[in-house]
């Protein structure tokens, strides 16, 4: 498989703009989580899709196993905790390791990472990208408990309702109703999984930048994704 650097880690975050999607253009990305909802009505695809959330996976389950046996569906290669499919499509990603910001470059020793965005950049670095652009990775819940949301077992919330507006994320439905998904811990599982990256990273050759405007993660060098892509077009 022959991949082109950079890799576009697109998170959901709000600095994640629709325009971002033709930007891009053929540049290598990996999408996450609840966003094949808008995949799938925009037509648009990433070259790769993962979640390392266990709690989303369990949710989306039926779907993500459907989406990855679809013909139709361009995607590459789809990178879960779950066995979901016996599709040659599917690689499923064993966590090594129980600590926050534990990192590797071969999928046999695949780290525990922290969140699903860091190990999609963990997920790049296996597949031998040298440069990651970030894009919707904000760090910035402005809502813990979005609308239509209430607490749930398992220090979890479910969607009660899907709501008109989600103040976390680049598309109103991103959550809907029936979703069930982990309490928002920045602190305990975003920052400190992203600083670690952002320390590790380098020694393994591999330059990571942070293209989202309204994002408040620091521990990255700062550009545009319009800035970057044109240099990446240059090349």
């Amino acid at each position: 498989m022959s991949i082109s650097d950079p890799l576009v880690v697109m998170g959901g975050g709000p600095s994640l703009k629709i325009e971002h999607f033709r930007l891009v253009g053929d540049l290598d990305t990996i999408g996450m989580n609840g966003a094949y909802r808008y995949y799938y009505k925009t037509g648009w695809w990433p070259r790769y899709f993962c979640c390392f959330d266990e709690n989303v996976t369990k949710n989306h389950a039926k779907e993500w196993k459907a989406m990855i046996e679809d013909p139709d569906v361009p995607i590459e290669r789809f990178f879960f905790l779950r066995h979901l499919s016996d599709s040659p499509r599917l690689q499923q990603v064993h966590l090594h390791g129980t600590r926050v910001g534990q990192f590797s470059t071969e999928f046999k020793t695949f780290g525990y990472g922290g969140n699903t965005g860091a190990n999609a950049c963990q997920v790049g670095i296996c597949l031998g990208y040298k440069k990651i652009l970030l894009i919707g990775i904000d760090c910035n819940y402005k809502k813990e408990v979005v609308d239509g949301a209430a607490r749930a077992p398992g220090n979890t919330l479910k969607m009660v309702e899907t709501p008109d507006h989600n103040v976390n994320y680049f598309i109103p439905d991103y959550q809907q109703e029936g979703d069930v998904f982990n309490y928002p811990q920045a602190d305990k599982f975003h920052r400190p999984a992203w600083r670690a990256l952002a320390k590790w990273a380098p020694t393994v050759g591999v330059e990571i930048i942070n293209c989202g405007v309204e994002s408040t993660l620091e521990c990255f060098p700062r550009s545009t994704l319009e800035e970057e892509v044109a240099e990446a077009k240059e090349e």
